[in-house]
């Protein structure tokens, strides 16, 4: 026996459009295409009510396509009436806990990324509305990292997460690196841990930036190497740790 599909045949737009309209400003799953240009058009038609008379008058609703684990969804919402409703942007930045690609464990790093305000598995929005601080406590340290709520109810994991971001090419943006007043020792290597005080979780990534800004670029090269050597799996106090096992002072036109 055939596994029934998970498509209609005939998308109920008329019962996703009363249901919109019962829930105001709230993103109704009106239908699942397995065609991504199919959903696109359909979203396209459905603002200005053309060929889709459960949509009238045109303005009354917004719509967007978004990929589903079955295709690619129909969303729909009513905005018709005098309250603006609110905006959905396409991006959401979130702050995550990656401890790294490279194989066994080296330290917790926080990263700030970029992912869309879509729902992996059904398309609908994330929580982008929601999302707060999440202070944790590891190995005697306290870090930071961001939890939100989908209104759909899927759970976004981390790992997942850092997966997306990179799937779809949006930047992995390391989070702002703090430049601490001098410190007692103000080599390359004291520099990145007087800022590791500050911010808990810096990444090695990090120091490197850092090290850019305060004028140490042959330094900061230095780890970057190392980091690639890694697969990116270093922490701020490590990439210290390696400057300090440098010979001392640097040769004239870069590290030795």
């Amino acid at each position: 026996m055939k596994s029934r599909s998970v498509y209609r045949a005939h998308p109920d737009h008329a019962s996703a459009a009363a249901l919109a309209r019962e829930e105001r400003g709230h993103w109704v799953m009106a239908a699942l295409y397995p065609s991504s240009s199919s959903a696109k058009t359909v979203a396209r038609r459905v603002p200005i009510a053309e060929m889709m008379p459960a949509y009238e008058p045109a303005g009354a609703y917004e719509a967007y396509a978004a990929r589903h684990t079955d295709g690619t969804a129909l969303w729909v919402r009513y905005v018709a009436g005098d309250e603006p409703v609110p905006v959905l942007p396409d991006r959401m930045s979130v702050r995550i806990r990656h401890d790294g690609d490279g194989p066994g464990y080296s330290g917790i790093g926080i990263i700030t990324l970029t992912v869309s305000t879509r729902c992996s598995q059904c398309g609908g929005p994330r929580g982008f509305d929601t999302v707060i601080p999440h202070r944790f406590h590891h190995d005697g340290d306290w870090y930071v990292a961001d939890r939100w709520a989908n209104k759909c109810g899927h759970v976004d994991m981390y790992d997942a997460v850092l997966a997306e971001s990179r799937e779809v090419l949006l930047p992995l943006v390391p989070a702002p690196v703090p430049l601490p007043s001098p410190p007692a020792d103000d080599s390359p290597a004291g520099l990145i841990l007087a800022a590791a005080k500050l911010w808990r979780g810096m990444h090695a990534t990090q120091a490197a930036q850092m090290l850019d800004v305060r004028g140490h670029g042959e330094y900061a090269e230095r780890i970057r190497a190392e980091l690639r050597s890694r697969n990116g799996h270093m922490s701020a106090k490590q990439a210290a740790d390696l400057l300090h096992a440098l010979p001392s002072p640097v040769a004239e036109g870069g590290v030795q």
